[in-house]
Formats: structure tokens, sequence, C-alpha cells
């Protein structure tokens, strides 16, 4: 083994030590890798994680300057290296390549934030050549070019741009739907078939996991240790502090941030991806922790469910990400720890995603997809992070599992050093987990139950005919003075199947009627406030037979 990854190693292995001599083992680990110049690439990224590691859990200043003034080393040392640069690609390191599939809404993004940073990198095999799609758009007397077969993918947009150069082909394409008069979801559907890769490489220091921070005022030191060990109910029913007041700047520095972290990860979000400035909320929280809530824009919100995500940052740096899916007390969730930060506070981190939904939105009710916890995610099995949900109380919806767990959990109990087989794991992963914090609990109504629901009244009640359940509909919510027709098209449109063929009319109360009408405009003005008008309206008013819900 080579006296580089003998220091590096050793240096892994002190980062979850936070004891007094630990400390001073870091720091002399970090003086030892301060002296050498990691040509391996697998090595730098592994020291990469490490510093990422250093900087956001320091215990003290002296550990947080150091591991700082370290990254900025190694992302100097790459940088004057083209072919480490180049094999580098894909790492997250300064002026290194990204190279991925991304949404319209989001090139466009990268592009006005990267200008002259992001080129056509390649096709996907299966997609659908250029000419296919841009015949909805370019003018028919241009039918010569419209129906070429010979050219290849990047050939023919060439020729159609008039340009060479590959960042200014996709510069040209991007404009070219952006004057495109055509729904944003359908050309949101045309762009993605085009299953464009682009390639992005700046020296902008804020695209790379080292600088694609937030600065912040007061850095948190993890002095004497990590918490592992907390009240977790208690955390999750403490009270929010205040929403953080934020600058239209420093919500667009956010918003870039989180979109630059998924980015480099060759991932995005739906509410992270299509976020406007006036569509997000942020908390400043405990040790360190912020979270940023995202919604989406108003015309690809969801018809029932509010689809609310997160980014969450740690002194500063982004450190997980995912969201939830919100309806009435009722919350789906999920989460996403970045590599970089695994082996730190995970619980503390979960618990208070757990807070900022239960009191930010109301959600007392919680489940978690198997993949979460390991379906198609063999790290979720190795690492048994079953048990890691089943500690804040998430039990299998699925009454064998949940029996199963309950005599799984009292063999761990009751057997030293015993752990769950990766087969009794998978077994798990055949249900969804769930937890319920009120007092007195009660499941609350299901989205997709409620869609099977529609479809199933659709089908037999008007035989297939949607145009004519919306009619019915809308008929419904005026006669009853719910709305009046002066309602926004796209709350209407996303709601009114739901409150025209859901809802127990003849026992709505004048004040429900008005509530519902706020609802519906809400679900396009502002999404924060839709799910507090939903959480205000009772659940018993829905005229929904639970026998026929489960379908």
């Amino acid at each position: 083994m080579s006296k580089q990854q003998d220091s590096f190693n050793a240096l892994q292995k002190l980062l979850p030590d936070f004891s007094e001599e630990g400390t001073v083992q870091k720091l002399n680990a970090l003086n030892q890798c301060a002296l050498l110049e990691p040509r391996n690439p697998k090595l730098i990224k592994q020291y990469h994680n490490a510093l990422l590691f250093l900087i956001s859990y320091a215990e003290n200043e002296s550990v947080f300057l150091l591991a700082q003034k370290e990254i900025e080393r190694i992302e100097s040392f790459v940088s004057t290296k083209p072919q480490l640069k180049e094999v580098l690609s894909g790492s997250g390191v300064t002026a290194t390549a990204t190279v991925g599939a991304y949404s319209l809404t989001l090139i466009k993004c990268l592009l006005k934030k990267f200008p002259h940073a992001i080129s056509i990198h390649s096709f996907h095999d299966k997609a659908a050549h250029p000419k296919e799609v841009l015949k909805f758009i370019l003018p028919e007397a241009e039918f010569e070019i419209l129906n070429d077969e010979k050219l290849s993918p990047l050939n023919w947009l060439k020729k159609a741009s008039g340009f060479n150069d590959k960042a200014k082909i996709l510069n040209w394409l991007i404009n070219t739907f952006e004057f495109f008069n055509a729904d944003v979801l359908i050309k949101d559907h045309l762009f993605e078939s085009l299953k464009i890769y682009v390639q992005i490489k700046t020296l902008n220091h804020t695209f790379s996991k080292s600088f694609g921070y937030l600065k912040i005022d007061q850095r948190y030191y993890h002095s004497p240790s990590l918490l592992k060990k907390f009240d977790e109910v208690e955390l999750i029913n403490r009270k929010l502090p205040a929403e953080t007041k934020l600058s239209a700047v420093q919500k667009n520095n956010i918003i870039t941030a989180a979109r630059v972290a998924l980015c480099l990860l060759n991932r995005e979000t739906d509410p992270i991806t299509y976020c406007e400035e006036q569509n997000l909320k942020y908390y400043t929280l405990e040790r360190g922790l912020s979270i940023a809530l995202f919604s989406i824009d108003s015309e690809r919100r969801l018809p029932l469910e509010s689809y609310i995500g997160f980014m969450m940052f740690k002194n500063g740096y982004p450190m997980a990400y995912g969201g939830a899916w919100l309806f009435g007390k009722r919350s789906l969730i999920g989460i996403n720890i970045f590599e970089s930060f695994r082996g730190g506070e995970s619980a503390f981190v979960f618990a208070q995603l757990l807070r900022c939904y239960r009191m930010a939105f109301g959600a007392a009710y919680f489940e978690v997809e198997p993949y979460q916890f390991g379906k198609n995610n063999p790290e979720g099995i190795q690492s048994g992070a079953f048990w890691f949900y089943y500690r804040f109380g998430f039990k299998p919806c699925n009454k064998n599992l949940y029996e199963l767990a309950l005599k799984e959990h009292l063999k761990i109990t009751n057997t030293k050093g015993y752990r769950s087989p990766p087969a009794v794991l998978k077994q798990f992963t055949g249900a969804n987990m769930f937890v319920h914090f009120d007092s007195t609990p009660v499941v609350p109504p299901d989205p997709t139950a409620i869609s099977k629901y529609l479809t199933r009244i659709i089908t037999i009640q008007f035989k297939g005919n949607r145009n004519k359940a919306l009619k019915h509909s809308i008929k419904q919510l005026k006669q009853e003075g719910i709305i009046t027709g002066s309602e926004s098209k796209i709350g209407l449109s996303k709601l009114v199947l739901f409150f025209g063929l859901c809802i127990d009319h003849k026992t709505l109360s004048f004040s429900e009627k008005r509530l519902i009408g706020k609802i519906i405009e809400a679900k396009e003005s502002d999404e924060f406030e839709y799910i507090k008008l939903l959480n205000n309206f009772p659940v018993q008013k829905f005229n929904i037979d639970s026998a026929t819900i489960n379908i």
C-alpha cells in the first residue's frame, strides 16, 4: 500500500472520532496528507469526500480551517492537470466536467447562470431524431430539411442551426423551444424525447461540491461529539423557529445551490427544478442545519397532493435532498443523504426532516416507500435501513410483515450480536412503512385511492366520458355556490373532479363551501397556502366508500 493510501485511510478512520485525542490525530493526519500530491483519481475522490465531511462536521475551528485549506489545495492541484481533470469527470471537483441528461427548464437555468459552459455531448441510442421533434416547431416551408433522413442527430442540428460549435447549437435549440407557442408540458415532453446529454464544464467555483455552498452567519462546531442519541419524538413535535426572512438574491442563491448540487449527481427533482422564488421557504435549525422547502410552479403541480421538495444544508453545504407528497395530514416522504455526509448525524437529520413537514404543514401520518430501506437498493439492505426507520416508530403497512418485524425486533433485543439476515430485510421491502404521530391516530385519505375511485365513478356513472364528468362537476359546484366561474383555470382543472364527485355537498356549511373556493384558488396561487387550507377541510365530508377505495 502506498504512503498516500496509508495517510488517506488513516484520516478516513478518524472521521467519526470526536474525542480530544481523536481531534489531535485528525489534525496530524490532515497535516500528513497536506504534504502529498494525490494523483490517483480514486484517492482524490475519497479524500475530497473526507474533506467535505470535516468542513461540515468540524469539532473546532482548527479542523475546519485546515480542511478548508486542503480542499482549496486539491482543487488548485487538479485544475493544473488536464489529464487528471478528464479522469475526474463527474466527481464534482471544480473545473471537472459533468455530463448528464437534464430537463429543458434546468438547462435554461444553467445557461443563464453559467453561459458558454454548456454544450451538447451526445444522444441516447433510443432518442427521437431532432427532425421528428422540430417538425412541430420549424416553419413548414422548410420541408426539405425536415424530410432529410441521411444526417445524424448532431449533423442535422448543425445544418438546421447554422452552427458547428456544440455550445452554440445547444443555445439555438433551447431558444427554438423558448419561442415555440405551446403548453409548457408539451414543450417538456418534446424536449425530453430528444434524450440529449449535455456537458457542463466551467471554471466557476460555485459549480462544484467544494464551493457550491451557502454563506452562513455563524458556523456550528461539533464539540464534544456527534449527536447520536436524543429524544426523537420530542424533537419531531418541537415547534419550528420562525421562517428565515430572505431577500430575492438569497432565495435565488439557495435555488441555484440546490440545482447545482443535484446536477452534479445527474439528478433532478421537480420542486427544485420548477421552483420560483415565491415558492420557497427556509428554516434555520439547530446544530448547523438549515432546510429549504420548494414547491413546483402552478402549471406542473399535482392535482390532489402537494409535492414539496427539500434540500438540507449542513453549515451551508448541501447535504441531503428529497421530498414529501402531502395530502391533508398524510405524507409520503423520502430522503437521500449525499455520500460525503454519511456517517454523521443521520438520525438527527431525519428527525429534523419529519419535524419540518409535521410543524410547517401539519402532517401527522408518514409513509416511506421500500426503496428507502432496500428495494432495488443493495446499500439499504447492507446498512439495515429498515431498522433506521423502525427507530422512529415506522412499521410495515402489511399485517404479516408488521408481525414479522415485531418478532425480528425481539430477536435483536434479546440476542447479543444478532443482525437481521439480508433475506429477512428483503422481505420487509414488500410494503411501505408508516408512522402516526397523532395521539388519536386516524389514517388520512390516500390520494391514490381517491384517484382510483374517480376512475371507477367516471367509468360507471358517466360511461367513461371524461368531458361529461367534468361538465357535471362544474355544474354541481356552481349550483352549490362553491364556484362562480371566475376561479383560476389551473386550480379548477386540477380539483374540479375531486370536489365535484368526492364530497358530500348536502352536508356542507356556508363556511365550508367558501373554504373549497379558497382551496381551488390557492392550488394555483400558493401551494403552501393550499396545504394549510386543505388541512382545515373536514375529511368526514369526503363522500367516498372506504370499501370502494381499496380496488
